[in-house]
């Protein structure tokens, strides 16, 4: 065991609560249209044109409004959405256009602290062949963004129905009842409701439901939530699931609240009384390629042993009731046989998982996010850090063994000026089509920025070229340290 750094990063922590950490896979296939184009095949494919796109939140930037007067007004924390194109060469590095809510077409006004941009999700949620996207903010608002064969292009205020605070503090997409059409689960600050689809030009879905928890969901914030909740298929259905974890208690850092596993059926996700050990991330894979989906859990707010903040992540094989009991859960620190380095205070192992099959064999490898690993002995500062592990599938489930670790200063990997750290969110998408999947994460920068590191072979950083995405250049917009919240 290494030194122990007793001293978490107080910076880092926040960010990493602000930005976030869930799994967002390599594209769930779009439910079939009734009318227009071909249904596109990804979810997030909002122009049509065949490859995954990559929505990016920056809930804290200010826009720049102009007044009737004509004098303009910063407004703080109003905050931007924009798009990153796939294509042949995988993300749009240049062009990006700013969706703020003074944009044309854009329902609402910018307003401060509102956080335009800071719940994301995205799936065909009108059936007509392009995604949309589905934008929460921290102040109650949900608004549905149209995709078309230009991209996304015109909007609408998607109504509360219940009239409860903490509306839109999750959106998480998926046809939750079977039926072909994408559906939409909304969180509340205390519940969960599906929105059902196919909607409507005005917002409004087919008809809203409360999901069943057992208990309330108390959250405190929406990237927070956001992360505590997964979609994919458990129980070798051809309807998604969910799996919501339960909250933290003391501020974050004590105990969590056990997590529910509800699959989904015709009416929507069910209740059933099984329950995992919660965390902070959460992501469904096959692992083993049993046909069951398995649930990864990062825990990364969790003591080992004196090392506060060490993290672990923990993995329950699913079955057809949900989790396979029997077959007990797997559990991974940086103490564990294969993984390089070893357990440390504030190391946060676990605060980003996320599931992809990098190297072709057919068994998903697991990415696992340590924002703290590696940092400096030195006290109450702020240094460049943090990296990711790839742990290997097998058909016995994941291991330690071989598992490779990929530091912020990496070879390949960019390094941008100053101090920064990665990464503060996990998503991994192939968005150049050439079957080796990206991953995807938010970097905390004094500028903040977006990389798509290509892998090839399993192999990651320096295999293949690293796409890095900045924040657009616009007159409307200001600065904002949270460009990176991703849609999922």
């Amino acid at each position: 065991m290494r030194r122990h750094i007793h001293h978490a990063i107080a910076i880092i922590a926040t960010l990493t609560t602000l930005t976030g950490g869930l799994l967002a896979s390599t594209g769930t296939p779009a439910e079939a249209a009734t009318a227009g184009p071909a249904a596109t095949r990804y979810a997030d494919d909002f122009n049509g044109d065949g490859y995954h796109d990559l929505a990016i939140g920056a809930p804290d930037a200010s826009v720049n409004v102009k007044g009737t007067d004509g004098a303009t007004t910063s407004v703080y924390a109003a905050g931007y959405v924009t798009v990153s194109y796939g294509g042949k060469y995988g993300a749009q590095k240049t062009g990006l256009k700013v969706i703020t809510q003074n944009s044309p077409g854009i329902p609402g006004d910018a307003k401060a602290s509102r956080q335009f941009g800071a719940v994301l999700t995205n799936g065909d949620f009108n059936g007509d062949g392009y995604a949309d996207l589905a934008v929460g903010t921290r102040d109650d608002q949900v608004t549905l963004i149209w995709g078309s064969a230009t991209g996304l292009k015109g909007a609408t205020a998607m109504a509360d129905p219940q009239k409860r605070p903490g509306y839109g503090v999750v959106l998480k997409s998926g046809d939750f009842t079977g039926d072909g059409r994408t559906d939409l689960v909304v969180g509340y600050s205390t519940s969960l409701w599906l929105f059902r689809g196919p909607f409507k030009a005005d917002g409004s879905p087919l008809s809203t439901k409360k999901i069943e928890l057992g208990r309330d969901y108390p959250v405190f914030g929406p990237q927070d939530a956001q992360n505590r909740i997964a979609v994919g298929r458990i129980n070798k259905g051809a309807i998604d699931d969910l799996v919501v974890l339960g909250e933290r208690s003391n501020f974050g850092m004590g105990d969590a609240m056990r997590g529910r596993v509800l699959l989904g059926g015709t009416s929507g996700p069910r209740f059933t009384p099984v329950t995992i050990r919660g965390g902070g991330s959460v992501a469904i894979a096959d692992f083993d390629k049993d046909g069951y989906g398995d649930i990864a859990v990062g825990d990364s707010a969790i003591q080992n042993d004196t090392d506060r903040a060490a993290g672990l992540v923990r993995i329950n094989f699913g079955s057809v009731n949900g989790v396979d009991d029997s077959r007990g859960v797997q559990t991974f620190n940086e103490d564990s046989d294969g993984i390089p380095g070893g357990v440390e205070a504030g190391d946060y192992f676990g605060n980003s998982v996320a599931a992809a099959d990098l190297n072709q064999d057919g068994n998903p490898e697991l990415i696992i996010g340590a924002l703290g690993e590696r940092k400096s002995t030195c006290e109450h500062c702020y240094i460049s850090g943090g990296g990711f592990y790839v742990l290997k599938g097998t058909a016995k489930g994941v291991t330690g063994i071989g598992a490779s670790w990929y530091a912020h200063n990496a070879p390949g990997l960019p390094t941008p000026a100053g101090t920064y750290r990665i990464p503060t969110l996990l998503k991994v998408t192939d968005l150049n089509n050439d079957k080796q999947p990206e991953i995807t994460f938010a970097v905390a920068a004094t500028v903040p920025q977006v990389w798509s590191v290509g892998t090839k072979d399993g192999k990651v950083a320096g295999t293949s070229p690293t796409r890095v995405v900045n924040p657009p250049t616009d007159a409307q917009i200001g600065n904002g340290l949270l460009f990176g919240v991703l849609a999922r």
